[in-house]
C-alpha cells in the first residue's frame, strides 16, 4: 500500500495542497470566457459546421465546468468552504444541471471505497476492455443523443425544484441575456453540446481515469487509477482543467487541479512510480487498452446509474 510520507515531506506535502481564490476564480472565469468566446464565433459565423464545432467546444466546456464543480467539491478550488460551496452550486453546477450537495456526497464515497466492491463509480468502467463492437455502440449512443436524454431524465427524476433553483436561475439569465441580443438561436449550440458531446467526453475521460487499469479491485492507485498525459490542444478539447492528472488526485485529494502537473513531477521523481502501468501518453493509447477482441469483463456495468457527470 502507497505511504506518501515515505516519499515526500510534510513541507513539500503542504506546499502542493496551497489553494489560492486568485487561481480559483482564473479557472472559472476562464471557463466562461471560452463559453462566451465560442458563441460570438458562432454569431459572427453562422454556419452549419460552425455550429457543430462550437458545440463541441461548448461539450468541452460543460466538462470543465463539471471537472470545476469537482474541485469545489473536495474544497480545493477556493481556500474557504463556504466559497466552494457557493460558486460549485451556482456558478458551476447550475450551468451544467448538476446537484453540487448530492454530487459532493456521492462523490466521497468513490474515494473513500476506491478499490473495493463499495465504490459506486466502478459500474462506469467494470465492462472495460469491450470488444470493438461494444465501444463502438458505447460511443454511438453517446453521439446519437441517447445517453445525453437519458442524463436529462435522469437530472429531472432525482430532482426538486428547490435543487434545481440554481439551474433555473443561471439559464434564466441566459436565455434572457440571448433574447435581449436577439440570438437566442446560440442557446441551441449549448444544448447539442450536453446531449450529443458532452456524454462522449465524459466517457473518454473516465476511461482516462479508471479504464482498463491494472487492477481495479486493489487499494493502491497506483493499480486502480491512471494519469493520461497530453499536450494543450488535447486537454483543451478533451480534457480541460488538469482532470487528466487522475492518479496524483487519489493519492491526496486536497491537492489543487493547478499543483497536480507539481505532484505528478515530484511523484515521478522520487520513484513513486516506478514499476507500476499507471501512466500513459495519450488518449488514444488509453483507448486501446480499453478496447480488447474478448469480451468484457463483466456485464455489470449495465445496472450502472444514468448520469455520466458522476466525476470519478
Amino acid at each position: 500500500m502507497l505511504k506518501l510520507s515515505e516519499h515526500i515531506s510534510s513541507d513539500e506535502l503542504k506546499a502542493l495542497c496551497q489553494t489560492s481564490d486568485w487561481v480559483g476564480w482564473y479557472r472559472v472565469l476562464t471557463n466562461y470566457a471560452l463559453i462566451s468566446i465560442a458563441a460570438i464565433i458562432l454569431v459572427t459565423f453562422p454556419y452549419w459546421y460552425t455550429f457543430i464545432f462550437c458545440s463541441w467546444i461548448l461539450g468541452g466546456r460543460i466538462l470543465g465546468i463539471a471537472i470545476l464543480n469537482h474541485d469545489a467539491g473536495h474544497d480545493t478550488l477556493f481556500r474557504s468552504r463556504q466559497l466552494n460551496h457557493f460558486v460549485g452550486r451556482w456558478l458551476l453546477g447550475g450551468l451544467v444541471l448538476v446537484d453540487y450537495e448530492a454530487f459532493k456526497n456521492g462523490h466521497q464515497q468513490h474515494h473513500r471505497y476506491a478499490g473495493t466492491a463499495k465504490d459506486p463509480d466502478k459500474l462506469f468502467v467494470i465492462s472495460y476492455p469491450a470488444t470493438p463492437v461494444s465501444m463502438f455502440r458505447k460511443f454511438l449512443r453517446d453521439l446519437s443523443g441517447i445517453n445525453g436524454f437519458k442524463e436529462i431524465a435522469y437530472q429531472i427524476k432525482v430532482s426538486s425544484w428547490h435543487k434545481r433553483l440554481p439551474n433555473i436561475l443561471v439559464h434564466s439569465v441566459i436565455i434572457v441575456s440571448l433574447v435581449l441580443l436577439d440570438v437566442f438561436w446560440v442557446y441551441g449550440a449549448f444544448w447539442v453540446g450536453y446531449i450529443f458531446f458532452y456524454p462522449a467526453l465524459s466517457r473518454l475521460r473516465i476511461m482516462g481515469e479508471h479504464g482498463a487499469v491494472t487492477d481495479i479491485n486493489a487499494l493502491d492507485p497506483r493499480l486502480n487509477t491512471r494519469t493520461t498525459l497530453t499536450n494543450p490542444l488535447v486537454s483543451l478539447l478533451f480534457c480541460p482543467n488538469d482532470v487528466n492528472y487522475h492518479l496524483e488526485h487519489h493519492i491526496h485529494q486536497k491537492i489543487p487541479a493547478q499543483n497536480l502537473k507539481k505532484a505528478h513531477e515530484l511523484f515521478k521523481q522520487r520513484g513513486m512510480y516506478d514499476g507500476y502501468d499507471c501512466l500513459e501518453s495519450s488518449y488514444w493509447r488509453v483507448l486501446r487498452k480499453c478496447i480488447s477482441k474478448r469480451h468484457g469483463k463483466s456485464k455489470l456495468a449495465h445496472h450502472a446509474p444514468s448520469s455520466v457527470s458522476n466525476m470519478s
